[in-house]
């Protein structure tokens, strides 16, 4: 039974899950127009950050020990939230309207907000497995949505099958685990209830060492991480504009969200520590050259994109490895003053969100008046459209992390926490890895102001559009010059390492539920 104390944390996803039914319901007894139902989206989106926004970030426990509320949940589901409320608007109003089922289309993005949600507050495998589930269901039906276009079609199919090829892996591991644990529990403070971050501190078993290797392979497919990335370029490219965004943006971040939960709130000690950052490593580098070398030969710009993201992935696993207290030996002290990989992780997922939208619907626009989207295409824009030249180069420019930009804050951050955990060899990459990127970023620009028009005519933008894109491009400039203003945001956004036992689980007497973990709220 659920505590009638902790109801409030569930509420926005319980709001977000129940408005989206009865918006499907909605549309099929009322008829509503797709432009209703997007304000009716956003209606629901607006109300549930403003619940959440009203949440303090104490540490605790709830609903029988299975969610955990901190700092870092907090601070994802608003995230989660911020995007979601862009991908509604872009879906209704910037790119090409969807031919059937228009409707569906912008309410489905509420289901696989509230799973993110769910997913960033996880404290079960089980609960993140079912999370996780409603967010990659979503994406499936998402992603081929456009079911006249090939492109689209394909890419779906190959994200459908590589993607229930992940969560295989990913129960595989947790069976393992809770093989040799008996719990699928993440942690707990509650005497009696078992948990996995009580086991294995000494001796790490092989079997549960290959479980979590399996875990890291599941997450692995959901942000890109080499070599689980292949799925990325040609969903990107299949994806409609507002989706593919979706994917860069909502759906890496619940992927990290979901790894930081279990290395860093898990095994974030020396025996699991010997596995865990070898491999996330060995990722992390492999995403460094292989996203970013094999950017540069590509022609069209969402796969361009595509091997970007796969980049940015490995610039935020270098972030994750440094936030593990093993690299010093102590835990983390919670300080707005204090930079850590975490903090690193949630400010580069800021920058990035700002770039990701603004290039996207830069693309959106440019996709219903461009007869494709490869580079030349781009040719003479800054003639056609100055601020859709202008929106799209500086999104590049953050991306690439040139000064005074906010991507420039994010990079510079993860090589500041891979310096001061002594991560000398990723930080090389890192840096290697920041300066082949300036090369496929900078093509698009140059032919955007260097190059002839291909056609003469003016490329118009609407009002809402042409709002949104000087916000965010504001956005981007503002904080790149005022650092801090990032520091504000994201300074507590970390995991809860303590958590008080009189705000968590009451003790469960029942020797089977104690077994697996699983304690009754009072």
């Amino acid at each position: 039974m659920l505590s009638s104390a902790y109801v409030p944390y569930l509420a926005p996803e319980m709001l977000l899950t129940v408005w989206a039914m009865l918006l499907l319901l909605a549309d099929a007894f009322l008829s509503l127009t797709p432009r209703a139902m997007a304000a009716l989206s956003l209606a629901g989106i607006l109300s549930a950050t403003l619940l959440t926004l009203g949440f303090n970030t104490t540490p605790l426990l709830y609903w029988g020990g299975l969610c955990s509320w901190d700092g870092a949940a907090k601070f994802y589901h608003v995230f989660f939230l911020a995007v979601a409320a862009l991908v509604t608007w872009m879906a209704d109003d910037v790119q090409k309207p969807v031919r059937s089922g228009a409707s569906e289309f912008i309410i489905l993005p509420l289901f696989t907000t509230a799973g993110l949600m769910l997913l960033s507050s996880a404290n079960d495998f089980m609960l993140l497995f079912v999370a996780l589930e409603l967010v990659t269901i979503s994406f499936y039906i998402l992603v081929a949505y456009q079911r006249r276009s090939v492109i689209a079609l394909e890419a779906g199919v190959k994200y459908l099958i590589l993607g229930a090829l992940s969560s295989a892996f990913l129960v595989m591991g947790v069976a393992y685990i809770f093989g040799l644990t008996g719990t699928t529990l993440f942690t707990s403070t509650t005497p009696g209830v078992d948990s996995i971050a009580n086991h294995f501190h000494n001796d790490f078993p092989v079997g549960v060492a290959f479980g979590l290797l399996l875990v890291l392979t599941g997450i692995g497919f959901k942000i890109a991480m080499v070599p689980f990335h292949s799925w990325a370029p040609d969903v990107y490219e299949g994806a409609p504009n507002s989706i593919t965004a979706f994917l860069s943006v909502g759906s890496k971040a619940g992927g990290l969200i979901m790894l930081i939960r279990v290395v860093l709130g898990v095994f974030d000690h020396s025996t699991a520590a010997a596995i865990w950052i070898p491999a996330l490593s060995i990722g992390a580098i492999l995403s460094l050259i292989l996203g970013n070398l094999a950017a540069i030969p590509q022609r069209n710009l969402k796969r361009l994109l595509g091997y970007s993201s796969i980049g940015h992935s490995g610039f935020i696993l270098v972030a994750i490895i440094a936030a593990s207290a093993t690299l010093t030996g102590t835990a983390y002290t919670q300080s707005p003053n204090d930079l850590t990989g975490q903090v690193a992780v949630a400010a580069y997922l800021v920058t990035y969100l700002l770039a990701t939208f603004t290039a996207f619907i830069v693309l959106a626009v440019l996709e219903r008046r461009l007869p494709g989207l490869e580079i030349h295409h781009l040719a003479g824009l800054s003639q056609r459209s100055p601020l859709l030249a202008a929106a799209f180069a500086l999104s590049l420019i953050s991306m690439a992390g040139v000064p005074p930009m906010s991507g420039f804050i994010a990079k510079f951050y993860v090589v500041l926490v891979a310096w001061n955990k002594g991560l000398y060899t990723l930080l090389g990459f890192t840096i290697f890895a920041a300066v082949a990127a300036l090369y496929y970023y900078l093509g698009p620009i140059k032919t955007m102001y260097w190059s002839e028009p291909l056609d003469e005519a003016p490329i118009r933008v609407e009002r809402t559009t042409r709002h949104v894109l000087v916000i965010l491009m504001i956005l981007l400039v503002l904080t790149g010059f005022w650092a801090q203003s990032i520091s504000i945001l994201v300074h507590n956004a970390v995991i809860g390492k303590g958590v008080p036992a009189a705000s968590a689980v009451a003790v469960n007497k029942e020797p089977r539920r104690k077994q697996r973990g699983i304690a009754d709220s009072e």
